[in-house]
């Protein structure tokens, strides 16, 4: 077994092994061998600087360990987005960085280093991509941290790594974890801070402008304006589906409608509206700028006399709601921005997610949704468009259902719609879109439905949990990481403690985790309060126990076991308890001795002790 280093007087030994003394694997450098995933991260460069982009580019690498790192042995490369056309520069002398430290390395292929720059890789890397590619650096073929480069708004603007976070190499493969520099022109070159901790990110600032074939940037000329400006496509959860009118009285063609919900300052200009099948893109030069909170209404037809008096829609879409049931869905690109499932519509009547449940992962539940209860327009349509939906009582349903105690709305007694028959050649009315099976999800890929891939005993590893947050509360930033080793959705699995109470995972979304995939289980999926977790698949709402004593945490399925680890020892405040990666299996990590403290050099966010989302590290002999 190779060895991973230590640490001694503070610096880290390398080349030092475990078991006799066995050699590095092949291809790897002894120099730099002990070096783990996450000793190095990449948290600024410079890809895009005005004028020629020889001579002037650099990146900055951080050293987030307690030990001063040493980069010989080390491969920096960059390719495109595929890994195609790498190029490399290795480290072939001594080049230590202390703990804590950030170098710049630069594009400087003659005369001194700039003052910002510490070493030279010359023109090893060639030009960096302007609009997208990959910088890395490894030993040998394992990854220290790897990165994917995006955009500035401009030339001459270095990207940073967002400084209200502890530079972590999971946190900085979010892409939207990264903003333009924005120091002074004058002070500092590409307006970053090379060399130094960076400012934090503006939270307002909008997304990377969306991009077409051939890095051709999407651009829309803002009202009152004659100068275009790019796209500011919204993230997935920055537009919410609230609203679905699928049966308008009169012809559908003309009456049907969508309401979305802007939770930042988007543009629709290129988003495809649509169903699982087909969409439709909103198009147009002039911008179709949404203001956070704004709420507004994608029509059939922009005409009130037509479309039956709805308020102006912001953008047409040519895509039949099916009166059977379907799936609606706002695309950016190949990213899904949100997606509703709806059941059968009652002729007349919208279905709208419960005010206070307005966002794109509480959208996802049937029970965030009820039949519209007040009268728009000219033809006794029901619904909200364009203004804020009811609170949903809590004996609302999903998909059209009246609330108990709700007019019925034409229902008969047996609650069977006596109006809203099914458009011709639709299903049967009580089926639903594309043969979505009962309990199917929809494929975040494909936006189809299909069956989920169902874990079985052993599938699923409970391989780290936070029980005790110290850059936040409990109750926001407690969390679990669950490992797949199969392809599976976490669709119905249940998570629970040992005092019974329990959460289980639902989603209109498949909760898909590939082979060796890695999920974050957390108590709040919003990093502004969860302490800057990764993404998050899924929520529970329980507290997993500070205090020594005997507690447990159990997955299971339909009452089945798919995994349980249990432990005694109080929770170290600020600190995870992993599983050793040696032991991430569903019966290794049953063992006395798999779990330990998360260690110092893992952190994450802002600032616990973890590995959320990415391998663990190996616990100390």
């Amino acid at each position: 077994m190779r060895g991973w280093g230590r640490s001694l007087g503070g610096v880290v030994l390398l080349g030092a092994w475990a078991c006799g003394g066995t050699p590095p694997g092949e291809g790897m450098d002894a120099a730099c061998a002990g070096l783990l995933p996450g000793d190095l991260v990449f948290t600024e460069y410079l890809n895009d600087p005005v004028g020629t982009d020889t001579g002037q580019e650099y990146v900055e690498l951080h050293n987030p360990t307690r030990a001063t790192v040493d980069l010989e042995g080390l491969t920096l490369y960059a390719a495109r987005v595929d890994g195609s056309q790498e190029r490399a520069y290795l480290f072939t002398g001594s080049v230590p960085m202390a703990a804590g430290s950030y170098l710049v390395l630069g594009d400087v292929r003659e005369g001194p280093l700039p003052a910002h720059v510490d070493h030279a890789y010359g023109e090893a890397l060639g030009a960096l991509g302007n609009s997208g590619g990959t910088l890395g650096v490894r030993c040998g073929e394992r990854v220290v941290d790897e990165v994917q480069l995006t955009a500035p708004a401009r030339s001459g603007v270095a990207r940073v790594y967002d400084g209200r976070l502890v530079p972590d190499s999971a946190g900085n493969d979010d892409p939207e974890r990264w903003c333009d520099g924005s120091g002074a022109e004058d002070a500092a070159p590409g307006r970053g801070s090379p060399g130094a901790a960076n400012a934090p990110c503006d939270s307002t600032e909008p997304s990377s402008p969306a991009t077409g074939d051939a890095g051709v940037v999407a651009s829309c000329v803002p009202v009152g304006a004659s100068v275009a400006r790019p796209v500011v496509w919204p993230r997935p959860g920055e537009l919410v589906i609230t609203e679905v009118m699928a049966n308008p009285r009169g012809d559908d063609t003309l009456g049907e409608w969508v309401e979305v919900l802007a939770t930042a300052p988007v543009d629709l200009n290129g988003l495809t509206v649509g169903s699982d099948s087909t969409g439709t893109k909103v198009e147009g030069r002039a911008c179709v700028s949404l203001a956070a909170g704004a709420q507004v209404v994608l029509a059939r037809r922009e005409d009130a006399v037509l479309n039956g008096g709805l308020p102006p829609p912001v953008a047409t879409f040519g895509v039949d709601l099916r009166n059977s049931g379907g799936v609606v869905m706002v695309r950016a690109g190949d990213v899904l921005v949100d997606a509703a499932v709806y059941g059968l519509a009652e002729e007349g009547v919208a279905t709208q997610v419960s005010a206070p449940l307005s966002d794109a992962k509480r959208n996802d539940s049937q029970e965030a949704w009820c039949r519209a209860t007040e009268v728009y327009g000219t033809r006794g349509n029901l619904g909200t468009p364009g203004r804020a939906n009811r609170v949903c009582s809590s004996g609302g349903s999903y998909g059209g259902v009246p609330d108990a105690g709700a007019p019925d709305g034409g229902r008969s007694d047996a609650g069977v719609p006596d109006g809203g028959r099914p458009d011709a050649g639709a299903p049967d009315a009580g089926t639903v879109d594309a043969g979505t099976p009962a309990n199917g999800c929809i494929d975040r890929s494909t936006g189809k439905a299909r069956a989920p891939r169902v874990p079985d005993a052993g599938s699923l590893v409970l391989t780290e949990l936070m029980a005790d947050p110290s850059a936040v509360a409990d109750a926001t930033g407690e969390w679990v990481e669950v490992l797949a080793l199969r392809d599976v959705d976490l669709n119905g699995v249940a998570l629970s403690n040992e005092s019974g109470s329990s959460t289980v995972l639902t989603a209109t979304l498949c909760l898909s985790l590939k082979a060796g995939g890695r999920a974050v289980l957390a108590r709040s999926e919003d990093a502004a309060v969860n302490g800057g977790l990764p993404a998050v698949l899924g929520t529970f709402s329980f507290n997993l126990a500070n205090s020594a004593g005997n507690h447990l945490l159990r997955l299971s399925m339909d009452g089945r076991l798919l995994d349980a680890v249990t432990w005694t020892a109080a929770a170290v405040p600020g600190v995870s308890s992993q599983v050793d990666p040696s032991r991430s299996d569903a019966t290794r990590n049953d063992l006395a001795g798999s779990f330990c403290p998360a260690p110092a050099g893992a952190r994450y966010g802002l600032g616990d002790r973890g590995t959320p989302g990415v391998e663990n590290r190996p616990c100390a002999p």
